[in-house]
């Protein structure tokens, strides 16, 4: 036995957690980042003699990928039934089993963490913004956690604290004002990645440790910043694994808190909340089932204290207009808005959709129609997609989040009446109007959708840059809003509101062009032909009937309009 431990030069951890070992003294690198001692105590195992399968372990071995924290790309857009469902769990199964096999043989150096200075700054951005519409995390708890953390030397600190802070500020570096000079989006954009990425080093920790809520919260926060990439894939695996912890905790219970104080019960169901969200937008998005069933749910919504109240944490989720005269619950009217989605995702993708009646179908359309209806009644009009902006003194992250709210709810009325601007039938329609081989069959309720699309490319216009954090999550529906006002301006060539169109769609039109020279994609190349043509044909009409109205000395809407926008 001494033999064999003077031959072994890998510590007792390197050795019986089969981690590569630098051997550093006093302690190599690895019981550093684990707070152990380094000792060669522990006995050599027995040589085992090699079986046939042993090659094929080693070739698996060989065949994984390397990255650390990338993940790779699952064949997921066919997802529809329950065997279906299952395969995608086991596909999530052995992807997090590779990452955290990654994570136990290249564990981090150390938990370093900026100056406390910086991050206190940015904590101050995250609870002002972010954390006060959506409620992560409780304030007081956050900044416990984080002075205790930064008290502790960094090989000693927690690793899920660690990756909590890095998740905060992350989402509070999406939501920092930028300095023009040494502080763009892009520099910005690449430090919430450095952040997302200390955070993911130590997914292995946050995954199989101690199961408790800030595992939860780290995950969400996760998935949070992932929502925003273009490729869904990263996201819909971490929703998956949130959801699974959520269930384990039992968030979606009320029996599992009700020994809790309030402070704990309110946070355990806003964190459930938030990952329902989540978990409801990317299926919708990504044309996959959800994990979570609504049946499933036992749960009261989140409620509000009113104003003035000393409970300041009641009032989280709740955007009040800049004279303080209305306000609205953010967090509960994305809730509700989260189930909508649900269901438009079970009546236009499932598969139990598909073994449907067609009037089983027309019903559950006209029955999302009306949720979607009663949704935007309970909207304060204060909050209106072209109004928000003025109610509340400019402020950007909030103009972000309602941004996004009206995005989603647009996406989903315009999905449901296949109005959307991907819709290739829609799409076709629209072009034969405008050859006028075909008149365009509207769908019910037009002219409301036509003014949310418009109230939508008002708020777009302005909460959008170049270089935005939530430019894949809105971009769809300000093209879905462009095509509903041409489609109207086709069908009715006369109305009040031509003029405002008129410089919303040329505006659009400019964003489009730049849209589809920079991604180079033929689908946008497709729908940009058919859009310049629509309002080449708008315009060719619209002068004949100027022409005839003056000739005839008749009274009509097109007087107010400048030529600019007539010709």
């Amino acid at each position: 036995m001494d033999a064999n431990r003077r031959q072994r030069k890998a510590c007792d951890l390197c050795y019986t957690r089969k981690l590569k070992c630098d051997t550093e003294k006093p302690r190599c690198s690895n019981c550093v980042s684990y707070a152990t001692d380094c000792t060669h105590l522990a006995q050599s195992r027995k040589l085992k003699t090699k079986g046939r399968h042993d090659g094929k372990k080693i070739t698996d071995k060989k065949a994984r990928p390397a990255g650390t924290i990338k993940i790779p790309q699952v064949e997921t857009d066919r997802v529809q039934g329950p065997l279906e469902l299952m395969s995608l769990r086991h596909d999530v199964a052995v992807l997090l089993r590779d990452r955290l096999s990654e994570d136990l043989a290249n564990p981090t150096n150390s938990l370093e963490l900026p100056p406390l200075q910086h991050t206190l700054g940015m904590l101050g951005i995250f609870l002002n913004s972010f954390n006060s519409i959506l409620p992560l995390f409780h304030g007081d708890t956050l900044l416990s956690l984080v002075g205790e953390c930064y008290a502790l030397p960094s090989h000693q600190r927690d690793p899920v604290v660690w990756a909590a802070i890095n998740v905060v500020l992350a989402l509070a570096t999406q939501l920092s004002p930028g300095n023009e000079k040494n502080d763009s989006e892009k520099t910005r954009t690449n430090h919430t990645t450095e952040y997302l990425n200390k955070a993911q080093s130590v997914i292995s920790q946050v995954m199989l440790g101690e199961t408790r809520l800030i595992n939860v919260q780290v995950l969400v926060g996760m998935v949070m910043v992932l929502q925003t990439e273009h490729d869904l894939t990263a996201a819909l695996v971490f929703i998956s694994a949130t959801m699974r912890l959520v269930h384990k905790m039992e968030l979606h219970s009320r029996a599992a808190s009700a020994r809790l104080s309030v402070v704990e019960r309110r946070q355990r169901g806003r964190v459930f909340w938030l990952a329902y969200i989540l978990d409801k937008a990317l299926s919708l998005r990504a044309k996959q089932p959800s994990v979570q069933l609504d049946d499933d749910i036992d749960l009261d919504l989140p409620t509000q204290v009113g104003i003035g109240s000393e409970d300041d944490d009641g009032r989280a989720g709740v955007v009040v207009t800049a004279d303080g005269e209305a306000e609205m619950n953010f967090f509960l009217a994305r809730i509700q808005l989260a189930s909508i989605e649900g269901s438009v995702y079970d009546c236009l993708y499932s598969t139990r959709a598909s073994k449907r009646k067609l009037e089983e179908r027309a019903m559950a359309r006209h029955n999302i129609v009306n949720a979607l209806r009663d949704w935007q009644l309970s909207i304060p009009q204060e909050f209106g997609a072209d109004v928000i902006t003025s109610n509340t003194g400019d402020n950007t992250a909030t103009n972000t989040f309602f941004c996004l709210l009206h995005s989603a709810s647009l996406h989903c009325i315009t999905l449901v009446n296949q109005a959307h601007a991907w819709d290739e039938k829609w799409v076709l329609n629209l072009r034969d109007q405008g050859r006028g081989v075909e008149p365009l069959q509207l769908p019910p309720g037009w002219e409301d959708l036509v003014r949310q699309a418009r109230g939508f490319m008002v708020l777009f216009s302005q909460t959008w840059s170049n270089d935005v954090w939530f430019r894949w999550m809105a971009s769809c529906s300000y093209l879905t809003a462009m095509v509903l006002l041409i489609a109207n301006d086709l069908c009715h060539l006369d109305h009040s509101e031509m003029y405002k169109d008129s410089e919303l769609v040329d505006a659009a039109l400019l964003w489009l062009d730049v849209k589809a020279i920079n991604d180079q994609r033929e689908d946008l190349r497709a729908l940009q032909d058919v859009c310049f043509n629509a309002v080449r044909e708008v315009r060719r009409r619209r002068a004949q009937a100027i022409a005839m109205i003056q000739h005839n000395g008749l009274n009509s809407n097109f007087s107010a309009v400048p030529w600019s926008h007539q010709l």
